[in-house]
């Protein structure tokens, strides 16, 4: 199973990664094609496969692993195995950018809603003073359901809008779905800083965050990793 599709860069986007200029003093060849936007690449396929059944019980991991850039044409692939999907996404010289692992339903039980309280945002964002198991503020938006990377572009607004952030790269979000959702419907993000690390000097932070939708009803989880602070920027 394969579609092939041009990747689409952002355009005016506040994180300077997406910009040509700033992104080829970082060392790329030009902007970065959003994480959000790859994870919907490589969603659609599952999306394709199980119809209905893939945004009420589906799972699904996605990691970004080398840039795409705007124009190129992506190779996204899925293979079958035991009820799995293995997922990639290809750049035009054949290298793996980003990859996946997609399935329905889970044994695992749905998170207590009572661990993420809802929490007030910010009323003026600062820069970023992560503290391990501290809730951030309750972010909202409203989903389109076209758009496949609507989890992971949820899990990116709990970051901006509770921190003004320095250029950043999305590195991997992993998603079960809970419930079914409403085209249009607002949903709740209430996130917890889960965990923070240094690597390379590059600083991590991973959020783990339950969506929620009419009446308080868990509707996704969320496990969302960014490179906060860059090593070139440090």
């Amino acid at each position: 199973m394969i579609h092939r599709v041009r990747a689409v860069n952002e355009r005016g986007s506040a994180n300077l990664v997406h910009d040509d200029e700033f992104a080829r003093r970082l060392g790329f060849r030009g902007g970065l094609v959003p994480g959000v936007t790859v994870y919907g690449y490589l969603a659609a396929l599952p999306a394709e496969l199980w119809g209905e059944r893939w945004p009420a019980t589906g799972t699904m991991r996605a990691r970004f692993l080398k840039p795409l850039y705007d124009g190129e044409e992506t190779a996204v692939s899925a293979a079958e195995r035991d009820g799995t999907l293995d997922l990639e996404a290809r750049n035009p010289a054949g290298e793996v950018c980003a990859t996946g692992t997609a399935a329905l339903g889970s044994s695992e039980a749905p998170p207590d809603p009572a661990r993420y309280p809802e929490a007030p945002l910010p009323a003026q964002p600062s820069g970023p003073a992560f503290v391990e198991g501290r809730a951030l503020g309750t972010a909202r938006a409203a989903v389109q359901l076209s758009d496949h990377g609507w989890p992971a572009r949820l899990g990116n607004l709990a970051l901006t809008a509770n921190v003004v952030l320095p250029p950043w790269i999305h590195v991997e979000t992993r998603t079960r779905h809970l419930a079914s959702v409403q085209d249009g419907e607002t949903l709740q993000v209430r996130a917890l800083v889960a965990a923070l690390w240094e690597r390379r000097g590059h600083r991590f932070v991973e959020l783990d965050a339950l969506v929620l939708g009419a009446a308080s009803t868990p509707v996704a989880h969320l496990r969302h990793v960014a490179i906060y602070e860059l090593a070139q920027l440090r």
